[in-house]
């Protein structure tokens, strides 16, 4: 299968669960708990998708990987910070 192929089909499965995120977020809008659970489920799903993205186009580095986990952590600290109040 082409790899760039591939790369479209992961960057759309990406799009998509962003999309389904944030109409989640705004229909949960009078519960900010479930909505902080949908970002941290995002976040978390964010992290995995690049793990699993850069595992199988061999090229993952440690760097890389820190890089998607702080974007993780920081959407998570922000979502929380923003409907813990």
């Amino acid at each position: 299968m082409n790899f760039k192929l591939i790369d479209t089909i992961a960057h759309l499965l990406l799009l998509l669960a962003f999309l389904i995120g944030i109409f989640a977020v705004y229909n949960l809008r009078f519960q900010p708990i479930y909505q902080f659970v949908v970002i941290l489920g995002f976040a978390t799903f964010y992290v995995c998708w690049g793990l699993v993205f850069h595992t199988l186009k061999k090229d993952l580095e440690t760097k890389l990987f820190l890089e998607y986990l702080v974007l993780g952590l920081i959407s998570t600290v922000v979502g929380f910070l923003i409907f813990a109040s």
